[in-house]
C-alpha cells in the first residue's frame, strides 16, 4: 500500500465520521434466537456492494452478501471478460454514493498516481476488478464468499429461508429482505442455439463461459454474433495464437448506432424508472431492432488481430467430420472450424434460475402488465419482469404473492423496468440508491407501529431541559427573604 493509498483511506473514514447522522439503530431485532438478516444480497459485484454500502449509511447493518465466486473474482471482469478495459469512459462515478474520496479515480490516482490517471481513456477491466476489491475491504462490507445461494423460499410474506451451499455444506439463511444482483446473466442461463449446443462438448464453449484459451491455439475458431463479446473473443483467439477467427451474425449490414452515450444524462438515468410504461416500451424496443455494436476500440482490436466479419451468415447446421473438423452449413455455403464459441448472450428466464424458481410463477412480466401498440409487440421484451420504481418483483396476481414486495433485482432482467442499471456503469448513482430506499421502506414499515406506539406512550425529556426548568421555576434566596 502506497502512502498515498493510506491517506486517501483516512480521508474516507474521516468523511463517513463527517456523514455519519443519524447513527442511532433503529431496525427491530429478530423476534426468536434464529438469526434473521435484514436483507440478504445474492451477488457480491459492483452493484451488491454499492446495495450493501448504501444500507450501511441507513444504519440497516444485519446483512450479508453471498457470492459464488472466491474473494477478488466476483462478476466478470477476471473470470470471461475478454475486452481489454469496459466501455464507458473513466470519468464515470460508480459505486461510492456521492463520496468522492471512494471514487474509482481517488482510488486509482492514489494507489498509481495522477500521470497515470491522465494516460488512461477507459478503465482497463483488471484494475476495476483491483478497485471493487479495495472497495468492499475499505468499507468492511459483509461478503461471504464461496458460498452459492441454490433456494430462495417464502417462510411467511414478511420472512424468507435461503439454501445456501459453501465449501463446509449446506447453510440455511434467513432474511426479511431478498436483492438478486446477479449481473447481466442472473435473470435466466446462457442461450446456446442448437446448431451448436448438440455438438460434443469438447469441439465449443459459449462466451460466458471461463475457460483456458491455449485450447485455440493452431485452431481455426468460428464465433457466433455481432455483440461486443463475439468481438472479445475472437480477439483473443488471434491473440491466443489460434489460425483463424470468424464472427459470423445473420444480419446483413453491420449495425452502427449506439444511442446509449446520448442517453447517460441525469434526466434520464436519474428518472427512467418514473417515466409511463408506454416511452419505456417504446425506448428498448427501438434499441432491439437497431442492435448495439461493439465499441469502436474493440471492432478495431478484433479486426486489426486477424479476425474476418461473415455477415449474412447465419448458422443452419453443423456436424463433425471423421478427421475431428467441424463443418458448418450456411445460407453462403458450407464453412469449416476446429472449434466453435456461441456469443449468442442469454435466455430470460427467471424459472431456469435455481434460486428463483421458487418464486418465478408468482412473478408479473411485462406481457401481464402492458400491451403494447400494434406494430411494437416484441416477445422478449414482454418476458422481462415487471418491477416497482424501487425494483421490486410484482404479484402476476393481485393479492397472491404478498412477499414479493420484499424482493428486489437488480441484473440483466431489470433494464425495461429500471432504465440501463447493468449495462452502464453510470446508472450505479441512480440505481442503487432507489433499492436502498425500497429495502429501508420494507424494513421501516415493520417497525413503524412500535415507533408511534412509544411516540404516543413513552416520555422522552429534552436532555437537561428539565434541571432548567427546575431552576426557572424554583425560588431564588431573594424571593423567599421577601416572602
Amino acid at each position: 500500500m502506497t502512502l498515498d493509498l493510506e491517506a486517501l483511506e483516512q480521508a474516507i473514514e474521516r468523511d463517513l465520521e463527517l456523514l455519519a447522522y443519524p447513527q442511532q439503530e433503529w431496525v427491530a431485532d429478530a423476534s426468536d434466537e434464529t438469526e434473521v438478516l435484514d436483507c440478504a444480497i445474492i451477488g457480491g459485484g459492483q452493484l451488491g456492494l454499492s446495495v450493501a454500502f448504501g444500507l450501511m449509511r441507513e444504519r440497516v447493518t444485519n446483512i450479508r452478501i453471498f457470492d459464488a465466486q472466491p474473494e477478488g473474482r466476483e462478476g466478470p471482469w477476471v473470470t470471461f471478460a475478454r475486452m481489454q478495459t469496459l466501455r464507458t469512459p473513466k470519468v464515470y462515478s460508480g459505486p461510492e454514493h456521492g463520496f468522492a474520496n471512494l471514487s474509482f479515480q481517488a482510488w486509482f490516482e492514489a494507489a498509481y498516481g495522477t500521470s497515470a490517471w491522465e494516460e488512461i481513456t477507459k478503465i482497463p477491466r483488471t484494475y476495476w476488478m483491483e478497485y471493487l476489491v479495495w472497495f468492499r475491504k475499505t468499507l468492511d462490507l459483509p461478503v461471504q464468499n464461496q458460498s452459492t445461494v441454490t433456494k430462495v423460499v417464502p417462510v411467511t410474506d414478511h420472512l424468507f429461508s435461503l439454501t445456501v451451499e459453501t465449501a463446509d455444506g449446506v447453510q440455511e439463511v434467513f432474511a426479511k429482505t431478498v436483492l438478486f444482483a446477479t449481473g447481466a446473466f442472473g435473470a435466466g442461463d446462457d442461450f446456446t442455439p442448437a446448431v451448436v449446443s448438440d455438438l460434443p462438448r469438447q469441439f465449443w464453449r459459449h462466451s460466458n463461459e471461463e475457460f483456458d484459451h491455449e485450447m485455440l491455439r493452431g485452431k481455426r475458431v468460428g464465433v457466433l454474433g455481432a455483440g461486443a463479446s463475439a468481438f472479445d473473443a475472437a480477439a483473443t483467439a488471434m491473440e491466443t495464437g489460434a489460425v483463424s477467427a470468424d464472427i459470423c451474425f445473420r444480419r446483413a449490414e453491420f449495425p452502427i448506432q449506439n444511442p446509449r452515450r446520448f442517453l447517460e444524462t441525469a434526466g434520464f438515468l436519474g428518472h427512467y424508472p418514473r417515466m409511463p410504461n408506454e416511452l419505456k416500451w417504446r425506448c428498448w424496443h427501438h434499441l432491439q431492432e437497431i442492435g448495439q455494436p461493439p465499441p469502436a476500440p474493440t471492432y478495431q482490436r478484433a479486426l486489426s488481430s486477424g479476425a474476418v466479419l461473415c455477415p449474412s451468415t447465419p448458422w443452419l447446421s453443423a456436424c463433425v467430420t471423421p478427421e475431428g473438423a467441424i463443418e458448418i452449413e450456411t445460407e453462403g455455403g458450407t464453412k469449416t472450424y476446429d472449434f466453435l464459441i456461441a456469443a449468442t448472450g442469454s435466455d430470460l428466464n427467471l424459472a431456469q434460475r435455481p434460486e428463483l424458481a421458487e418464486i418465478a410463477g408468482a412473478v408479473a412480466s411485462w406481457g401481464d402488465v402492458y400491451e403494447p401498440p400494434a406494430g411494437l409487440e416484441h416477445s422478449y421484451l414482454a418476458s422481462h419482469p415487471y418491477q416497482s420504481q424501487t425494483a421490486q418483483l410484482m404479484e402476476k396476481d393481485p393479492g397472491q404473492a404478498p412477499y414479493l414486495k420484499r424482493v428486489f433485482m437488480l441484473n440483466g432482467a431489470s433494464s425495461l423496468s429500471l432504465g440501463p442499471t447493468i449495462h452502464s456503469i453510470a446508472a450505479l448513482r441512480y440505481a442503487t440508491p432507489l433499492v436502498v430506499s425500497g429495502i429501508v421502506n420494507e424494513l421501516f414499515q415493520d417497525v413503524a407501529p412500535n415507533v408511534i406506539d412509544r411516540l404516543v406512550n413513552e416520555v422522552f425529556p429534552e436532555a437537561g431541559l428539565d434541571v432548567l426548568v427546575d431552576q426557572a421555576l424554583s425560588p431564588t434566596d431573594v424571593e423567599m427573604e421577601r416572602a
